[in-house]
């Protein structure tokens, strides 16, 4: 589990209410449960609006993905990838039909799949790149769920202050209650901020990042069965990946 993400969000809200009450702030005064309504209950109605079902529920699933590590491209799937073109190059393609491939990525079991069943390498190309692109665009847009709720986040914040305030100036002349209504009134533009900024951005960036991740894992695989297909030695193979390797760690520390 990627505990950076909570820890984040923690440190965030916590920073947030220290800085009020270092002002003098009553934290009573921040709940407000109309506030969030209006705000929540805003974002996710237009969230919903511009979805499709299936595109809006599975962009809720993918919350879980900002909690995931990213699968790390290391030299033990360069390792399996060596072996497979091993078996490959001494015992023909028809050999990798024999091997057990339990517990291997699902993306690389049907490259291997396609290799054993004889497929040309434009064919293997085509096939896996479709469904590489298919995943980063399903995936992406499904992701984007969250970047739309940060959009519409602070603009119903404004709507909750601008309702909060219209119920302010029926009571204008009750100058004691004109403070307290104000105040709670501000509190939606806060939640609208604060969801924005502190939960919606911040988790499309963090579920963009998974999803750029798991492209860079599957892309090492798609990369290596191509090269087998190509019958290229496993020590080429190892040659051409191994930078790769390399450059694709890198970018999982950045």
């Amino acid at each position: 589990m990627d505990l950076l993400t909570l820890f984040g969000s923690l440190f965030g809200v916590a920073a947030i209410a220290t800085g009020f009450w270092l002002e003098g702030g009553q934290f009573a005064s921040l709940l407000q449960a109309e506030a969030l309504v209006v705000v929540l209950g805003g974002t996710i109605a237009a969230v919903m609006i511009q979805n499709t079902w299936a595109r809006f529920l599975d962009g809720i699933r993918q919350f879980a993905l900002a909690f995931a590590k990213p699968r790390q491209v290391d030299r033990a799937h360069l390792a399996l990838l060596l072996e497979w073109g091993d078996e490959a190059k001494l015992n023909g393609m028809l050999a990798l039909q024999t091997m057990d491939l339990s517990g291997i990525d699902a993306f690389a079991r049907r490259g291997i799949d396609l290799l054993a069943n004889g497929v040309s390498t434009a064919v293997l190309e085509d096939s896996l790149r479709r469904e590489l692109d298919a995943y980063e665009r399903n995936r992406m847009a499904a992701a984007k769920v969250w970047q739309q709720a940060g959009g519409y986040a602070p603009t119903f914040g404004i709507l909750g202050a601008v309702l909060g305030l219209i119920h302010v100036t029926g009571h204008i002349l009750e100058p004691s209650a004109l403070g307290q209504g104000i105040a709670a009134a501000f509190t939606a533009t806060l939640y609208g901020l604060g969801l924005a900024n502190l939960a919606f951005l911040p988790l499309y960036g963090k579920i963009k990042a998974q999803i750029e991740s798991e492209l860079r894992f599957r892309r090492l695989y798609f990369d290596g069965l191509l090269a087998i297909s190509r019958k290229e030695s496993p020590q080429t193979i190892e040659t051409r990946l191994t930078g790769d390797i390399r450059e694709r760690s890198a970018e999982l520390l950045v």
